[in-house]
């Protein structure tokens, strides 16, 4: 639609009018078509092969004669969806990590004790985070570290450039339940007998989860 315009004397920049006709103009220009047409597939907007579609409609219309200056709010409109829509991907994909490399059970143990803590209770006495099972899940941890099971989002992000900066947030996310669980362990509400079980600190970790 956007290159039909550009060959239609109706659209010329120094097309002369009357007010009237300015008005038809105005309702009919490329930036009230560009518009309506973001504007009415942003709901719809659900992959982000989606937002390169629409990203590439955008250009053709800049091509056709979209000023940057009235290009810019959609563009960022659609960028922003696109970091939303990789946060959904990257909590998704942290979730499943977790799950595989061991950490997903005593994080969820430990929000369950967050949720109903009181004074001088201990995590070693909180079902899901006694001594053997922080023990299993640690071994378990440290041995998925030799081989990250950090997804690539081949499948699910073409743009390697997000795809690269959603495999770094999802090893950080991961570094951070880490931290977190070290952290608490560590402290004076951990209670646990033996520390030995804890071969790496939350920095070696994070080295070893470098991307």
């Amino acid at each position: 639609i956007s290159e039909e315009r550009v060959a239609s004397p109706g659209f010329a920049e120094d097309f002369a009018s009357t007010s009237e006709e300015d008005l038809v103009s105005k309702q009919l220009s490329l930036p009230f078509l560009v518009g309506t047409m973001i504007d009415a597939a942003m709901p719809h907007l659900r992959t982000l092969d989606d937002g390169a579609a629409l990203k590439s409609a955008l250009n053709v219309a800049l091509k056709c004669g979209l000023k940057a200056s009235e290009s810019t709010k959609w563009s960022k409109l659609i960028l922003e969806t696109e970091k939303n829509l990789v946060e959904s991907f990257v909590d998704t994909e942290t979730d499943e990590v977790l799950q595989v490399c061991g950490l997903e059970g005593l994080r969820s143990a430990m929000r369950h004790m967050n949720g109903v803590f009181i004074e001088g209770m201990t995590m070693s006495s909180h079902p899901g985070l006694f001594q053997r099972d922080v023990e299993g899940a640690m071994n378990k941890f440290y041995s998925s570290l030799f081989s990250p099971p950090i997804p690539t989002f081949e499948d699910t992000i073409k743009d390697p450039e997000l795809r690269k900066i959603a495999r770094s947030k999802t090893a950080q996310r991961v570094v951070d339940v880490y931290r977190e669980l070290y952290e608490a362990i560590t402290s004076e509400k951990g209670g646990y007998a033996d520390l030995a079980f804890l071969g790496h600190d939350p920095d070696q970790v994070k080295t070893l989860l470098s991307l």
